[in-house]
């Protein structure tokens, strides 16, 4: 005989399945089923209750920018539902996996006027990337198992409308999630005639500069020793703060608001950018429009958005350096930098 579990507390599991262990929000009557099933799995989930649903949101975009994963966040019912969307829209413009479980009330209430009753769906259609309401009990874990594959596979905003009374209504349990299978997208090479421009720019260049970008994190040490190699000095955005250690020689800082002065004078006297992984918006105002921009970028809906490109990658750059000169070659996975086992054409050898 299968067991049964609240329908909150089977989509919780689902939660945990996916590795997400801090849920973000405020407590209202119309999310009281999932706050039932927070307590009944406190030794597993960790509620972080906040004195705003904005708060939280923000809490779980930031989350999810220093992880790299998916984080979550609730609001009640109206008003709750309303205070989400700072926070939403902050993980939407900067790429993150985001899961807002919203509140609404009960399913006999709906579509009456109801107190704090609101049409939910069409508030967040335009910050997410997936949008539904629970419809039966039955479906809930279903749901959410869903919305964290959409939020991961577009990197961005999944919201769940979860009715009052739905969250308690038992059901089996028996629900398996897809965490298991989750995986994530590998990209193909790039033209490697491209590469090959791109590196002969940066050596014909009389002030190249590395501009990087949040696309770039964990490929710190593998840039430091790209720019070491040609000699090119560093700048970051704001969002990539910390891939380059503020003390490292060649990091400049950054341009544009809250800059270095260092920062503001390399990016002016820049004749070749190699820009990775950002969508930087004021380039414009920094970087000089006759200078040479390499542009490489996952999202190829991002090349040449900002500046004009003279060559642009996509979706990872790989360059060789021969093996016995022991130097990370420059190769993004993801915007991040490894090693390629294939001699370059150009033959960068110091």
């Amino acid at each position: 005989m299968v067991e049964k579990i609240n329908a909150s507390d089977a989509m919780i599991k689902v939660l945990e399945d996916w590795g997400i262990h801090n849920i973000y929000g405020l407590p209202g009557g119309s999310f009281d089923s999932t706050m039932n099933a927070l307590y009944n799995r406190r030794g597993t989930m960790n509620y972080v209750q906040v004195r705003h649903e904005e708060v939280g949101a923000l809490a779980a975009a930031g989350e999810a920018k220093i992880t790299g994963k998916i984080a979550a966040t609730f609001g009640s019912a109206g008003p709750g539902a309303v205070h989400l969307l700072n926070g939403l829209y902050d993980a939407q413009y900067d790429h993150v996996p985001v899961l807002a479980l919203v509140g609404q009330v009960p399913t006999a209430a709906m579509n009456t006027n109801y107190f704090q009753e609101m049409n939910e769906n069409p508030m967040f259609a335009d910050v997410s990337v997936y949008n539904r309401t629970v419809m039966t009990a039955e479906q809930m874990p279903h749901v959410v198992d869903e919305a964290i594959r959409e939020a991961y596979k577009y990197s961005g905003v999944a919201v769940v409308t979860i009715p009052k009374d739905l969250g308690w209504t038992e059901i089996d349990d028996n629900y398996v999630s897809s965490a298991k299978l989750y995986q994530a997208p590998i990209m193909p090479e790039p033209d490697l005639d491209r590469v090959d421009e791109a590196i002969e720019i940066l050596k014909n260049a009389k002030h190249p500069l590395i501009y990087v970008g949040q696309g770039a994190k964990g490929a710190g040490e593998d840039i430091i020793a790209f720019s070491e190699k040609l000699h090119v000095p560093i700048l970051t955005t704001a969002l990539a703060k910390g891939i380059i250690p503020d003390d490292y020689k060649a990091n400049m800082g950054s341009a544009g608001r809250v800059a270095s002065k260092p920062g503001v004078e390399i990016a002016r006297a820049a004749d070749a950018i190699l820009f990775l992984g950002s969508d930087f918006p004021f380039q414009p105002y920094f970087i000089t429009p006759d200078a040479k921009y390499i542009q490489v970028d996952i999202d190829s809906s991002k090349l040449g958005r900002r500046h004009h490109v003279d060559v642009a990658i996509w979706p990872m750059l790989r360059r060789q350096l021969k093996p016995s000169q022991n130097v990370p070659l420059l190769c993004l996975k993801h915007l991040g930098i490894r090693q390629h086992s294939q001699t370059s054409k150009t033959g960068l050898t110091g």
